[in-house]
């Protein structure tokens, strides 16, 4: 990476970094009302922050009428607020309860405080944690890989056949379930793909797993297309991360900044497969990371690759292989993945 950096260095132009999303003014009354019977804000008791970011702070909450945990998402309510509730709404008036994609309970929208409205978004709570959480003890073995790409794969379908693009497929946002089911989570870089050019309207997303159409348009062009390929871009940076155990386009020990990022992704040679790996694992991921967007596997071409094709996953079937990791509280936590 650094010989390559330097024969680059005189001659590369590195697209500007994106400029903050621009947060629009839209009246809430635009979002659908809040499904009957769901839970509304005053039945909730919030307990703890889970997590904070800039699309808002998670809090872990309690129902206090049935002692149900929920997860409660903070955030200002503004244009971006609008449409990652309006994402959420659409994907759960399909399916409610697709076991690949956290359930969304209800939409709340709370009293103004100093001037600004918040809008809330009651979610299932998943105390496993994440992806990442799991990643932080190292590698994956490839079973527990493939059990992953299975679960992944299916909420993307579910998704992208409602024409949501995700737009942030990160380990951070593919949460473990109470029996180690994957569920894909926020929805607050998502985008409902019309063939309008609404790029402007959308949060860009986690730069890290940025596909080489968002990181550099100019170069690798864009449309309707490029949302979907996008995640299937992303999916597979996260594959490789879960083979080496950490982030694989940069350098060990090495940060992804925004110039690194763009030269690995855009300007260097095709990410490697480990050698270690499986020739069914390495051609999956050279199929989800084509750089020309247009030639890259659709979710549902994947869908019928060997690496998952003819397994049963664990969004479907319980007592499948497991794999053990320790959880945030230094537990040892048995999680499912893929089969036996």
């Amino acid at each position: 990476m650094a010989k390559l950096r330097e024969r680059r260095q005189l001659r590369l132009s590195v697209p500007a970094s994106p400029p903050p999303f621009p947060h629009l003014d839209h009246p809430f009354a635009a979002l659908p009302s809040t499904p009957p019977g769901s839970p509304v804000l005053a039945e909730l008791e919030m307990l703890s922050v889970v997590g904070r970011g800039a699309g808002g702070t998670v809090y872990r909450a309690r129902h206090r009428r049935t002692g149900a945990a929920l997860a409660v998402k903070e955030m200002r309510d503004d244009g971006a607020a609008l449409r990652e509730a309006g994402a959420h709404l659409r994907v759960a008036a399909a399916a409610p309860d697709h076991p690949s994609v956290v359930r969304l309970h209800g939409v709340c929208v709370g009293h103004p405080v100093a001037g600004n409205r918040f809008v809330y978004l009651v979610l299932e709570y998943l105390p496993e944690g994440s992806l990442s959480d799991v990643l932080v003890r190292g590698a994956l073995p490839e079973p527990a890989i493939a059990g992953v790409t299975r679960c992944v794969l299916r909420g993307l379908s579910h998704l992208h056949r409602l024409g949501v693009a995700h737009g942030d497929v990160k380990p951070s946002n593919l949460l473990v379930g109470h029996r180690g089911e994957i569920k894909i989570a926020d929805f607050g870089a998502s985008r409902v793909v019309t063939g309008r050019d609404e790029a402007h309207h959308q949060s860009p997303g986690t730069w890290a797993y940025m596909s080489p159409e968002k990181l550099h348009p100019e170069g690798f062009g864009g449309g309707g297309g490029a949302d979907f390929s996008g995640d299937v871009w992303s999916l597979g940076v996260v594959l490789l991360e879960c083979h080496a155990g950490r982030f694989p386009l940069v350098a060990a020990g090495e940060r992804p900044d925004w110039p690194a990022l763009v030269l690995a992704v855009c300007f260097a040679a095709a990410p490697e497969v480990p050698v270690a790996a499986s020739p069914e694992f390495g051609g999956f991921v050279r199929r989800c990371l084509e750089k020309d967007w247009r030639r890259r596997a659709t979710v549902e071409e994947l869908l019928g690759h060997p690496f998952v094709a003819g397994k049963p996953s664990r969004c479907e079937r319980q007592n499948e292989w497991r794999t053990t990791f320790q959880d945030k509280t230094g537990q040892v936590n048995t999680s499912i993945y893929g089969e036996e």
